[in-house]
């Protein structure tokens, strides 16, 4: 929390150092938003927040089993399920009016506010990349572990401890048991459900086996660990049916959903859905609001930053009918972070407003905005790959009569290289592209462009830089300075 105090509060008075900034700065009420980490500690701490609560209303009015919820990554989605599960926990109830009261789903709790025992899972860092024996004690271990602090938790409810086995499949069907018995529902929150697949796709032996048509030990190896989690998911599906148990679920692609949980078909996948498009990341009105309560800028000052960061970060369209673009959150704080400092080192006297920009523009890009390894293997390592993304460079519509798939398996990663439907929509999932907006009523394809120019830049570079794309070095339009 010592990183957000220093993102959102300036050392000194913003009206002593920057006058020229504050000149006619718009008044508001303090902003808090926030984009990771622990919703409690953000809420006791007061860090900047950004209301989304509205969204727990609309999916528990969908009355769901279970909600799956898709997103590039670094889009706030971890967040949300901070702030989902502490609104549902039993544990909050004294304290809700502390946590929620003056945000939107305080004012208009839903029946089943603070009713649940909440069972947090999280599978990234799990070993799938090498051997089976490793994972396999991994993914005990990680399970094992999140029950146990379970357990502890609510022990008062449950009236009762058992003992935390070797076996977590064992150990998770006698969870569920305890739960029923006490007379409680279980609401398990699992975040980056998918990290395990994503995991295993950056080792190169398995990348190679699924994207090639030959045997090898890797096959064997996959269907092993297809096989833990298919163990779990079937556990979990059978209390969702017996009504012992919700599941909310955020990831990145939906590879890991048909493939390590078949059979777990009950989840709303709220990705493509319209009312859902701005269930994370920010919006443009958002994002001022944001900067008037950090940097406080002049409306021209303010007009030429906004209109920089729409450039660098906008254009997310997740429905082609959604209103507006929408920002990756974590690039808008890192870009907010680095303006503040910037701002500090700005003479006062300076009047100039391109020089004040300029300056406050003087920082190096985001490094975690690149294209993951895997994206950029699967996608710029075949044919396809290659002539899909330099059509997009060049600003050709990258169209699709299938649309998105919501649902592939590892199996199908070997068509990347040769089906365009499968590979648009692994390169829509992970952010690489968007959806064109506003398309026409006529039409009979899905159209989608790449969304920004971060997303533009960071591709080509890379594919200069690794694979040496001499064929599409001329569709770089230009340093990120002449922007």
């Amino acid at each position: 929390m010592a990183f957000l105090r220093k993102l959102v509060r300036p050392r000194f008075p913003l009206s002593r150092l920057f006058p020229r900034f504050l000149s006619d700065a718009p008044s508001s009420k303090t902003l808090k938003i926030f984009s990771g980490g622990s919703f409690v500690d953000l809420r006791q701490e007061s860090g900047y927040y950004l209301d989304k609560t509205a969204f727990i209303s609309k999916i528990e009015d969908l009355n769901a089993r279970a909600i799956l919820s898709i997103r590039p990554r670094r889009f706030g989605k971890t967040l949300f399920l901070s702030t989902f599960s502490s609104y549902y926990d039993i544990k909050n109830r004294e304290r809700f009016e502390q946590l929620f009261g003056d945000l939107y789903i305080g004012k208009n709790p839903t029946p089943l506010a603070s009713s649940f025992l909440i069972l947090d899972l999280n599978f990234a860092g799990l070993r799938t990349s090498e051997t089976y024996d490793v994972f396999n004690a991994d993914f005990h271990e990680r399970l094992n572990e999140h029950m146990s602090d379970f357990m502890r938790k609510y022990q008062q409810e449950l009236g009762h401890s058992f003992q935390i086995k070797e076996n977590a499949l064992a150990n998770f069907g006698t969870l569920l048991n305890a739960v029923r018995s006490s007379g409680h529902k279980l609401y398990v929150c699992i975040d980056e459900y998918d990290a395990g697949m994503n995991e295993a796709l950056k080792n190169e032996p398995t990348l190679q086996h699924l994207t090639a048509h030959h045997n090898s030990s890797v096959q064997s190896k996959i269907k092993k660990i297809e096989s833990s989690f298919k163990q779990f998911y079937s556990r979990l599906k059978y209390a969702c049916d017996a009504g012992i148990a919700r599941v909310f679920q955020t990831g990145v692609t939906p590879v890991a959903m048909a493939e390590f949980t078949s059979g777990f078909n009950i989840s709303e996948d709220l990705a493509l859905r319209r009312e859902f498009w701005d269930l994370h990341g920010f919006k443009k009105s958002e994002v001022e609001l944001f900067l008037d309560n950090t940097l406080g800028l002049s409306s021209d000052v303010k007009e030429g930053i906004t209109k920089w960061l729409k450039e660098e970060n906008d254009g997310y369209f997740f429905n082609p009918y959604q209103t507006e673009g929408i920002f990756n959150p974590a690039r808008i704080l890192y870009c907010i972070k680095q303006m503040m400092e910037q701002k500090e080192f700005i003479d006062e006297r300076i009047q100039d407003t391109s020089i004040i920009i300029n300056n406050l523009l003087g920082f190096p890009p985001d490094p975690q905005t690149m294209p993951s390894q895997t994206t950029l293997d699967l996608i710029v390592n075949n044919p396809l790959g290659k002539s899909i993304l330099t059509e997009a460079l060049n600003q050709y519509p990258l169209e699709s009569r299938k649309g998105i798939e919501q649902r592939f398996r590892l199996t199908n990663i070997r068509d990347l290289a040769t089906d365009r439907t499968p590979l648009l929509s692994f390169l829509f999932y992970t952010g690489a592209i968007t959806y064109q907006p506003n398309p026409s009523p006529t039409s009979l394809q899905h159209s989608f462009r790449i969304p920004n120019c971060i997303a533009k830049r960071e591709f080509i570079a890379e594919a200069l830089k690794i694979y040496d794309w001499k064929e599409v070095t001329w569709a770089y339009s230009g340093s990120r300075s002449e922007e």
